[in-house]
């Protein structure tokens, strides 16, 4: 088990054009918290431990991840649309980068009914009557992504969210990656994090996270 302690984090709106003049900082809309985790720790996904036993020479990371949204308030307008999460690993050698090799998840999925209706026409003595068919095993349920992952085996993982029909983007999104550290030397995480909101009368508005570098720098290695 492990307890990952969220932090808030401050958007900033992007300036665009047409933007009202008056777009402060949103606040009070997200938090994000980490943990970091041996390699072995209890709970590690399978294949996760399957890649750490076939190479026993390198070091690895469970670096674990919560991106928390709130839905919007009075005192908050809009609605959350699309998020992104990127890690950028780091060391103090140049040219030398830790390795997110395995990320979770690839893509988590809810299911989404589709519509499956179609307009039917038919002409009853001169008149034309028009109504709505649903064909045998209507409405089936579709898989879409809420949160997609990129970057395996790189040193810049990212991940992005999204609402779906009947699943908006609120509520707790955990996300992990196993990094290969690079030995002798200090690795460390910078976080970058965006967001989409959807406002009744300003339409879509984008914001990024201003991260300081604490809470938000997570030291991996010393």
């Amino acid at each position: 088990m492990t307890e990952v302690r969220l932090h808030e984090v401050e958007l900033m709106p992007e300036r665009t054009l047409g933007s009202p003049a008056d777009d402060g900082p949103l606040r009070g809309r997200l938090t994000f918290g980490w943990d970091l985790l041996p390699a072995d720790h209890e709970g590690v996904p399978a294949e996760w431990l399957s890649y750490v036993k076939a190479t026993p020479d390198r070091e690895f990371r469970q670096l674990l991840m919560v991106c928390s949204f709130r839905p919007e308030t009075p005192a908050s307008k809009g609605a959350f649309r699309h998020a992104s999460l990127g890690v950028a690993l780091s060391t103090s050698a140049p040219g030398s980068q830790p390795i997110a090799r395995l990320i979770d998840p690839g893509e988590r999925t809810r299911p989404v009914p589709s519509s499956g209706t179609g307009l039917k026409f038919a002409v009853k003595a001169g008149v034309l009557d028009m109504g709505v068919e649903k064909p045998p095993g209507a409405n089936p349920a579709t898989e879409e992504w809420i949160v997609r992952g990129h970057g395996a085996s790189q040193p810049n993982p990212q991940w992005e969210f999204r609402r779906v029909k009947r699943f908006p983007l609120v509520g707790d999104h955990p996300v992990g990656a196993l990094v290969e550290l690079v030995p002798d030397q200090a690795n460390t995480a910078a976080v970058l994090m965006a967001a989409e909101l959807e406002h009744r009368n300003w339409g879509v508005r984008r914001y990024r996270a201003r991260l300081g570098p604490s809470p938000h720098a997570i030291v991996l290695r010393g």
